[in-house]
């Protein structure tokens, strides 16, 4: 599937001149699908449309992020301008590929502003007018029309928000969303992590500064290097795989700050070792044997992620002396390498169902850490 979007070049009577051209994939649509969009291609769109300067390049602007309140002030208004901005620079070929920005702002961004009434009176003869020209394969096209025609009975104040992902049916696409929805997440978990470290005293919230990093590191070197990417969805996976990690990163924070804390012993700690020396090797034993099929687990992503791991290790440690002193160093010893175990056991072996020397386990599963 192309992200950038081309014109479309089916030519029926109706679309005239006066018409915008149709993009994506909708020319791979069936023949109602086709039909419907040449009806709903005729809606006449509002004044605004027509003040939209001719661009040089794709907007500096980004309509989901304001749209959604992500690293910015949440702003329905601006979303609307900056989105109309965006389709006419895909219009004009100038769309990045592959970005959550321009697969989901511009007419994906004023399908779901105008069905929804965001910043903008509620017009879902505009919303499917958008939605034909979003890009998408020919399923999710006929899913939104479908969607949003059903919501034309239903007030607004009755109607469900429409989501431009709640019909998604291709792995591509999911990725796209899925690392949307990633970004919602980690505004989230930052606001989160904000509010629990903020009246720290300094020395604490330095020592967490340098754990955030690390466990940033080691979660990016999961999904990157012990995460099978081998099918369509390989996007979605890692962004999931990477996101159980922050998840719990935050969920450990929250239970340990309510003084809900961990004991272990100097033997689990010894023994955890070298369950997670065991649970290593064969990592790297399984991924060397199936080095070579398509987007399979390297070795190497497996020893990069370990090292990444021991500096997060670390860093966790330490700021846990500053923080929690009445815990051991054996007590996060064992606690972190159990969750490490889980990690790697289900990264590379979950992609190899008949690899017995593997325990099958999802990293997105209930984890040690907490």
């Amino acid at each position: 599937m192309l992200l950038r979007m081309k014109k479309f070049w089916f030519v029926l009577p109706l679309l005239s001149a006066c018409a915008a051209p149709l993009f994506a994939q909708l020319q791979y649509a069936d023949a109602k699908t086709k039909a419907e969009c040449a009806k709903y291609v005729q809606t006449p769109l509002p004044a605004e449309a027509a003040s939209i300067a001719a661009p040089s390049q794709w907007p500096d602007c980004s309509s989901y992020k304001l749209y959604s309140g992500i690293g910015t002030k949440l702003d329905f208004e601006a979303a609307r301008r900056c989105a109309w901005q965006e389709r006419s620079a895909a219009q004009a070929g100038l769309a990045p590929r592959y970005t959550v920005a321009s697969v989901l702002g511009g007419a994906a961004m004023l399908t779901q502003l105008y069905a929804n009434g965001d910043g903008a009176e509620r017009n879902i003869p505009l919303a499917i007018r958008f939605a034909c020209e979003a890009d998408g394969a020919p399923a999710e096209i006929q899913g939104r029309i479908e969607h949003l025609e059903s919501l034309s009975s239903q007030s607004t104040s009755a109607a469900a928000k429409f989501k431009f992902c709640d019909d998604t049916t291709s792995g591509f696409m999911d990725g796209f969303c899925t690392s949307y929805e990633a970004e919602l997440s980690d505004q989230s978990r930052t606001n989160a992590l904000q509010d629990l470290s903020s009246k720290w005293p300094e020395p604490e919230q330095s020592a967490f500064a340098t754990l955030e990093k690390a466990q940033e590191a080691y979660t990016e070197a999961h999904g990157k290097g012990e995460i099978d990417s081998s099918g369509t969805s390989r996007a979605a996976q890692e962004i999931a795989a990477e996101q159980s990690l922050r998840d719990s990163f935050l969920d450990a924070l929250k239970s340990f700050e309510k003084g809900d804390l961990p004991h272990h012993s100097a033997a689990e700690a010894q023994q955890t070792d070298s369950d997670l020396n065991r649970a290593f090797r064969e990592a790297v034993a399984d991924s060397e044997t199936s080095k070579s099929k398509y987007g399979a687990v390297q070795p190497e992503g497996i020893r990069t992620a370990e090292r990444s791991w021991l500096a997060y290790r670390d860093a966790w440690i330490a700021f846990a002396k500053l923080r929690y002193p009445s815990v051991s160093d054996e007590t996060w010893l064992t606690l972190l390498t159990k969750d490490r175990i889980v990690t790697i056991q289900g990264g590379p072996c979950a992609s190899d169902p008949d690899n017995s020397q593997c325990e099958q386990q999802d990293t997105r599963a209930p984890r040690p850490l907490p």
